[in-house]
């Protein structure tokens, strides 16, 4: 029987195996995608080869795949820094035999005929390889299906909506709900959830990984004792998609080495989709024509996604290589999207130039298409967003007086109590509460901080989660800060591949935007040097870093308290473990403990309280502290850099015993490390924040005291309005999302009369 090797992508596979059993039925074939070919033809790698350069090299998990999938480039023609490492990389693994080498399937190949279906760009590195080997290319036929107009709406929920209007016409028209699929980017899967569920559409939209689930989370707490912690999964689809990925790292026996890696993969993880519905497709995809799609966001800043100049190997140094650039790239890439648009035969395209975070333009793909413009919405599709229309007609009509033309439609239809909002929680028995929860909650210090500020507020964000997940910039900005920060101490630590790296990651930016990130990045550079400076003034040799803490809490239900510390610092002596906490602030920082006692500002007491539980010898915390990153105002006694180091001190409270604190900052009789802190010929200076033993052993008490009061009312679904004004100042809905859906009244208001301390210290 002849054989032959068949190279198709994933998505094409199914329909070249059911062709060819048609009509090559008495052939032996081998179906592969191009990327598993080229693995076995040259090399591949697997778990244990990335912790082995991780532990080598001392780099993180991100860098080191960068190394890993640029390996297979190392050529002599080319001879950097870069180059140079990557050669030494490999002669590592290979020295230590961790790269996968299949000769056999050399020698298999070596005779057999090729046919690549499905791939009508080859790059150059992968047509070097074919070039010795008997390979045939059969290129796709594409269909040139005629696309008359685009539709251009303002804001994306027009645009969601329309489609929805476009699916209700299919489905009255007896078109199966499986031939309707959408090709969307990122930034709509929210809008289309939301939209989609109060028309009453289903569509599995939402992945959700296993990492998300509470007893996956409790193994990676309990990996000296496996198989109890798998036993405790119910649900024999995880339990076996955890034991999958464990089985990844079974070459070594304290899974605690290779946690990273575990959750990692367990994040990469998930449950299995409802098949059912709406089917969220990609352009790659094959289509019949008995399909309907629909293209969302055909705007330039999504489609198509575009190659950069921002890999590991730049263009100029690809040109040397003999490998393809960015622009080589990006012309091909724009030919096969135009292509494949014009091969589905039923599609509607639709593009926004709105959303509540950006601005986009329409994609110049596609020209000489009429643009429709003015689409006019159905009312015959969903009673719920009838009304909401009206609402906001509504709103219009009595905040700036423009009536809209669909008004008295709507209100002849329906009668809503607009402006008639009676605002009182009217309770939740505690067996629904509990049935909502599926009788477990996890409970972290924002949410804890949520819930004392406004028991309301934390019902609608941590209880029901109302809450909309934006691409906030601000929230970018911390994530990026903490990645650099928690990678600067590797052992290849380079800044601005580091910066540079993450940020590529993430969605395309405005200039408005870019230029706030030159700014940060500058900023952020300084930081870094900094605390490498500040440790020198400390003898603690140990650190950890975003170290998640949980703690068991549980009442009638599975309760968890937990939080993620940004970095602890420790040093062991004397079978004493010395530690400290500290936690990065992107914005403003407040480590006044005055409020406390009503649970406020509980953030330095909270990680202060996850410290002690950490499982670590004989702890006795030395101190724990906020890290303010960025500031807008500096000393002007102090020349620029000096100003900016003082910036950057840890605020927080420290031990009161000075040998102790010697051991953490050897500057602390005049600290260069800690801000306020100093030494006088009578003891510590007045702005010195030091507690003594008792006083941090109450601080700790107290927190689990709160903790626990916090888990009791809110397992009684005590869930009432009651924002807090402290000595006249509302803490609490100054910045808070949901002003507008609690109707806040003067009965509401918790008024709190606090006695300050004569000399105006903090309490």
């Amino acid at each position: 029987m002849k054989e032959y090797i068949v190279i198709t992508p994933s998505n094409l596979k199914k329909k070249v195996i059911e062709l060819s059993r048609k009509k090559y039925y008495n052939y032996n074939i081998k179906f592969m995608s191009i990327n598993e070919f080229i693995d076995k033809y040259t090399f591949s790698y697997d778990n244990k080869t990335i912790y082995n350069i991780m532990n080598k090299y001392n780099i993180n998990l991100s860098s080191t795949l960068v190394y890993l999938n640029n390996l297979c480039y190392i050529s002599d023609k080319l001879n950097n820094s870069k180059m140079i490492l990557l050669k030494d990389i490999k002669k590592y693994l290979e020295d230590n035999n961790l790269l996968i080498y299949d000769n056999r399937f050399r020698e298999y190949v070596k005779d057999k005929e090729i046919h690549i279906y499905g791939y009508n760009y080859i790059n150059k590195y992968y047509l070097n390889i074919f070039k010795d080997l008997n390979y045939i290319v059969h290129n796709i036929e594409y269909n040139n299906y005629d696309i008359d107009k685009i539709y251009e709406f303002n804001y994306i929920d027009d645009e969601v909506i329309f489609v929805i209007d476009k699916i209700y016409e299919l489905l009255r028209n007896n078109i199966s709900i499986d031939k309707i699929k959408l090709i969307i980017s990122n930034e709509y899967r929210e809008v289309i959830y939301r939209l989609f569920k109060i028309y009453n559409i289903p569509i599995n939209i939402k992945k959700r990984s296993i990492y998300s689930i509470k007893v996956v989370k409790d193994i990676l707490n309990n990996l000296d004792d496996l198989d109890n912690s798998i036993n405790n999964i119910k649900e024999d689809n995880i339990k076996e998609k955890v034991i999958k990925v464990l089985n990844n790292y079974s070459f070594i026996n304290d899974k605690k080495e290779v946690l990273d890696l575990i959750i990692n993969d367990l994040k990469n993880t998930y449950l299995d989709e409802d098949n059912n519905g709406i089917k969220v497709s990609t352009i790659d995809d094959i289509y019949n024509n008995e399909d309907y799609v629909f293209l969302l966001g055909f705007n330039k800043e999504n489609i198509p996604v575009l190659y950069k100049d921002n890999e590991y190997f730049s263009d100029k140094e690809k040109e040397v290589l003999g490998l393809d650039t960015s622009n080589e790239l990006n012309i091909n890439k724009k030919i096969e999207v135009i292509r494949k648009i014009h091969n589905i035969k039923n599609l509607t395209i639709s593009y926004k130039l709105t959303d509540s975070n950006n601005t986009y333009t329409r994609s110049d793909l596609l020209n000489d298409i009429e643009i429709v413009k003015d689409y006019k919405h159905q009312y015959i599709n969903s009673n719920m967003m009838n009304k909401i229309f009206l609402t906001t007609y509504l709103d219009n009509l009595v905040k700036y007086n423009i009536k809209d033309k669909d008004l008295d439609l709507l209100s002849s239809n329906y009668n809503i109590p607009y402006m008639n909002y009676d605002n009182t929680y009217s309770g939740i028995s505690k067996e629904k509460l509990y049935k909502y929860l599926d009788n477990k909650l996890t409970l972290s210090y924002t949410a804890l901080e949520n819930f004392y500020k406004c028991k309301f507020k934390y019902y609608i964000s941590n209880i029901l989660k109302i809450n909309i997940i934006k691409d906030d910039f601000a929230i970018l900005i911390g994530d990026i800060c903490h990645y650099v920060l928690r990678c600067m101490d590797d052992q290849d630590f380079d800044y601005d591949t580091c910066f540079n790296n993450y940020v590529k990651t993430k969605r395309e930016f405005s200039k408005r935007e870019l230029f706030f990130l030159d700014n940060i990045k500058e900023e952020l550079k300084f930081v870094t040097s900094t605390i490498k400076k500040q440790s020198t003034y400390s003898t603690f040799n140990k650190s950890m870093k975003e170290k998640p803490i949980y703690v068991n809490k549980d009442k009638n239900i599975k309760v968890t308290f937990m939080g993620v510390i940004d970095k602890v610092l420790y040093k062991e002596e004397d079978n004493i473990t010395y530690l400290v906490v500290v936690d990065y602030k992107t914005g403003s920082t407040n480590i006044n403990l005055k409020n406390m006692e009503y649970g406020l500002g509980l953030q330095l007491p909270i990680y202060l309280y996850l410290s002690n539980k950490m499982e670590l010898k004989n702890i006795k915390v030395v101190g724990f502290y906020l890290q303010k990153l960025f500031t807008s105002t500096l000393d002007n006694s102090k020349d620029y850099e000096t100003a900016r180091e003082n910036n950057l001190r840890l605020e927080g409270y420290s031990t009161d015993n000075e040998n102790i604190l010697s051991k953490f900052d050897t500057t602390y009789n005049d600290s260069k490390l800690i801000k306020g802190m100093k030494t006088t010929s009578k003891g510590f200076s007045t702005y010195s924040k030091v507690l003594n033993d008792e006083e941090i052993d109450s601080m700790i008490n107290n927190t689990d005291k709160l903790i626990n009061e916090g888990i009791d009312k809110i397992l009684e679904g005590d869930f009432t309005i009651n924002p807090k004004v402290i000595d006249g100042t509302n803490v609490s809905c100054s910045f808070c999302e949901y002003k507008d859906i609690c109707y806040l009244r003067e009965k509401d208001i918790t008024y709190i009369n606090r006695e300050e301390d004569k000399d105006g210290e903090d309490v």
